[in-house]
């Protein structure tokens, strides 16, 4: 293909995202199966052809954003306080996805071992975007939100990783799981080595620029060079890039960038993701719409091993963790699969089964599990009593506000004293009520969970105070460490951790 085609080929596909993104918003249908119903349309109907992508693109231009905007976004204090149970879903998820996945994709379907186990690590990163969505509307517990999405960042990296020590393997020809285990250790200790030390320096960096042009640019060479040193010295280019952007997100978007910069650089890589997750949908519809129709039998086997495999580790590690069994039934049934399965499969476009049992797994994961998960998260989490709270709370909240607004609007002299006595009688009574309202709701035992809200709140503002402080130079960095270490021992002892 040529530059001129690629360039054109590269305008339709954002032409068909734009489309499909124009049609969900006023439709309020899921973005994501969105995008599904749409690559597999584009392919079905033949308005562009198949665009073949090599294996090394795939790895080292569509993984490296992916990878590097979800650690961004995560908060590695959550992630630390959560971390057992959290690196046990995401490693073991692995770990058994590949190897029950891949016996038993051998055994039913007579797929060659090697192939199957490589399906089996492909298949196993999850994508809750869809279920952290309707977590945020619902008021949902935020440590099932941070588990949900802290499994989600640590088992892309190490799928990833066990995909590319399968796939080198079955290439060489030499299969040697002793070795390959082996290997995955020492290609994710150094990677994290690797991503943590390109992470600071360009921490550093960027605590001596103010300029939100450069900044961002800065994370665009961090994300890839991370990725292209690693692999440079043979180690884990995925695995970096997540440490890098943990570093990133928590140090250097805290203490190096203005809080304008952190706006822009969110929003930058918010459309990064978009437009990868919109683009690599679409191709995989066009690269494999006929063979899903021929392989469903294939796809059913997938999708039942998938869920098994899903489920033979989930359930116990959420026993030994002591989780609630409505935590253990959301969790195993929002293990969602998304884009790293279909970026993944790009890369073996040439076998078109195993292209075709991605897509077809992530259609149903994304289709048929997100949706009924929606209804059944909204049913089991939505709380008459804390609906009630919240709403004597927002009434209060609005009051006050409306309050402060209009004695704004006096001293701009936008309006007039004696028009404003008036309306604020009715609003000092309005107050007055949600106020009396909130001690009552507060007395009782539902008013626990507020209470911890708004401490919560508080510690948080104290840390976003320090953080502002230390990024001014008022206070060193030493000591903004230590003040941060006692204010997440508060937030711990909130919810008696």
């Amino acid at each position: 293909m040529e530059l001129g085609e690629s360039i054109v080929g590269l305008i339709e596909l954002l032409m068909i995202a734009a489309s499909v993104a124009i049609i969900v918003k006023f439709t309020k249908f899921p973005y994501t199966i969105a995008l599904v119903l749409a690559g597999l349309f584009v392919g079905i109907s033949g308005i562009l052809p198949e665009i073949p992508l090599m294996k090394e693109l795939v790895f080292t231009l569509i993984l490296p954003p992916l990878l590097f905007e979800a650690a961004l976004n995560m908060d590695i204090q959550d992630l630390r306080e959560n971390f057992k149970p959290i690196s046990s879903l995401a490693l073991l998820g692995v770990i058994v996805s590949t190897l029950f996945i891949g016996f038993t994709l051998n055994h039913a379907l007579g797929i060659p071992l090697e192939l199957s186990l490589l399906f089996g690590a492909m298949i196993s990163p999850t994508d809750p975007v869809s279920v952290l969505a309707t977590f945020k509307s619902l008021s949902a517990p935020k440590r099932l939100s941070t588990i949900l999405e802290g499994e989600s960042i640590l088992n892309d990296g190490a799928a990833i990783v066990v995909f590319a020590i399968l796939l080198e393997m079955l290439e060489s020809g030499n299969i040697n799981l002793v070795s390959g285990i082996a290997e995955f250790f020492i290609v994710c200790i150094g990677g994290v080595a690797v991503g943590l030390a390109v992470g600071y320096l360009a921490y550093r960096v960027l605590a001596s620029i103010d300029d939100p042009f450069i900044e961002i640019a800065i994370t665009i060479i961090l994300a890839y060079s991370s990725f292209l040193i690693s692999e440079h010295f043979h180690v884990s280019g995925v695995i970096a890039v997540v440490a890098a952007g943990l570093v990133i997100g928590n140090y250097g978007k805290i203490f190096s960038m203005s809080p304008s910069t952190r706006v822009i650089l969110v929003d930058f890589w918010s459309v990064i993701v978009f437009l990868i997750n919109s683009i690599v949908f679409i191709l995989i519809g066009i690269n494999t719409h006929l063979n899903i129709l021929s392989a469903w039998k294939e796809i059913l086997v997938a999708i039942l091993a998938v869920t098994f495999a899903r489920a033979l580790v989930v359930y116990p590690v959420m026993t030994i963790w002591r989780f609630p069994s409505l935590w253990k039934h959301v969790v195993f049934w929002g293990g969602l699969r998304g884009v790293i399965p279909v970026a993944l499969a790009l890369s073996l476009a040439e076998n078109k089964l195993i292209s075709a049992m991605t897509f077809g797994v992530v259609i149903f994961s994304l289709v048929c599990q997100g949706v009924t998960l929606e209804m059944f998260v909204r049913r089991k989490f939505k709380d008459v009593k804390r609906e009630k709270i919240e709403e004597v709370l927002a009434r209060f909240i609005a009051a006050k506000s409306a309050k402060f607004e209009l004695q704004r609007a006096v001293e701009s002299g936008r309006v007039v004293e004696p028009v404003a006595e008036r309306l604020m009688e009715d609003i000092d009574r309005e107050i007055e009520e949600s106020r009396k309202e909130l001690e009552r709701v507060l007395k009782e035992e539902d008013g626990v969970e507020l209470i911890q809200k708004v401490k919560r709140y508080v510690l948080d503002a104290k840390k976003s105070a320090v953080r502002e402080a230390t990024a001014r130079g008022v206070i060193s960095h030493d000591v903004a460490e230590k003040l941060l270490r006692e204010i997440d021992i508060e937030i711990s002892q909130i919810y008696g951790e």
